[in-house]
């Protein structure tokens, strides 16, 4: 046997034969980096569903793949994906973990490891238990109110005010109304019930970790400060109670935009009728002729 055929089975061996704890620990890290911005594994719902026992009624082989393609499994119309994303309002990002990493990363599902030991101490302690009703993880019934400003947090959604390290403003991308475009951007969720569902300590999770790829480049190396972070979540609580803003639509905007231009031709019009009949030539000529 020559090295091109002994050096990949002894791989694959030394992959096979990984003891479990290794990999669980393997998989912990990637879990970490990866997952832990939208989920805990016995600390409750946070932005995605908590994964404690997840292996109890999900097949290995779903799992490996919503964690590697979940976007691959929703166009396939996978009817266990679909039910995810109708019931928590978002696809789970294609973060490019590999089928290697993906297999650690259950490893440390299946071992059981609290990945927020604090979190589901807290809530053991409180008697508290998340209830969840439809799509929403009604976090913020167990939470303090934000500390944050409502009225800070409202111009750094819009933009008024810029975020201190330079990222962009949420209302590029989201809205706290669906369907007005006065209200923010439609590039993503409307973010309208997002204190519903996430509570602060979920909104403190996704804008400090940044789990979706679009996000974390928008971001990268411009972190919000836990200050703006305290004001967007309190905004958001505010939005969230007071319900979608009344705006412009599509309809209205058109409209909008029609009158505009009606209004410039005839300003057009106005202008051009009153122009010179004649050119500076024909006076010119005019004139010359009456000389001869």
């Amino acid at each position: 046997m020559d090295k091109k055929t002994i050096l990949p089975g002894l791989f694959f061996l030394s992959w096979v034969f990984v003891p479990a704890p290794l990999a669980a620990e393997e998989g912990k890290a990637l879990f970490e980096e990866h997952c832990a911005a939208c989920h805990t594994v016995g600390g409750g719902d946070s932005v995605g569903p908590d994964l404690k026992g997840v292996s109890d009624h999900r097949r290995a082989g779903w799992l490996k793949r919503v964690i590697i393609e979940p976007d691959r499994l929703t166009a396939e119309s996978d009817p266990e994906q679909l039910a995810l994303v109708k019931k928590w309002g978002m696809e789970m990002p294609n973060l490019g973990i590999s089928p290697e990493k993906a297999v650690e990363i259950l490893e440390y599902l299946v071992g059981g490891h609290p990945a927020n030991a604090d979190a589901a101490a807290s809530a053991a302690r409180q008697g508290n238990s998340v209830k969840q009703t439809g799509a929403v993880s009604n976090y913020a019934a167990s939470e303090a109110k934000p500390a944050g400003s409502a009225a800070n947090g409202r111009e750094l959604f819009t933009g008024l005010k810029r975020l201190s390290a330079g990222g962009p403003a949420c209302a590029g991308c989201h809205s706290i109304s669906p369907g007005n475009m006065a209200a923010g951007g439609s590039y993503a969720v409307s973010l309208v019930k997002t204190f519903d569902k996430l509570g602060g300590s979920g909104i403190k999770a996704v804008l400090t970790r940044m789990p979706f790829p679009v996000k974390a480049a928008a971001f990268k190396g411009r972190p919000v400060t836990e200050g703006e972070i305290a004001d967007l979540a309190a905004f958001l609580e505010e939005a969230g109670k007071a319900g979608p803003e009344a705006g412009a639509g599509f309809g209205k905007l058109a409209f909008a935009g029609l009158s505009a231009a009606a209004f410039a031709l005839i300003l057009i019009a106005l202008a051009w009728s009153g122009r010179k009949k004649k050119g500076v030539k024909d006076e010119i000529l005019s004139r010359q002729a009456r000389t001869y």
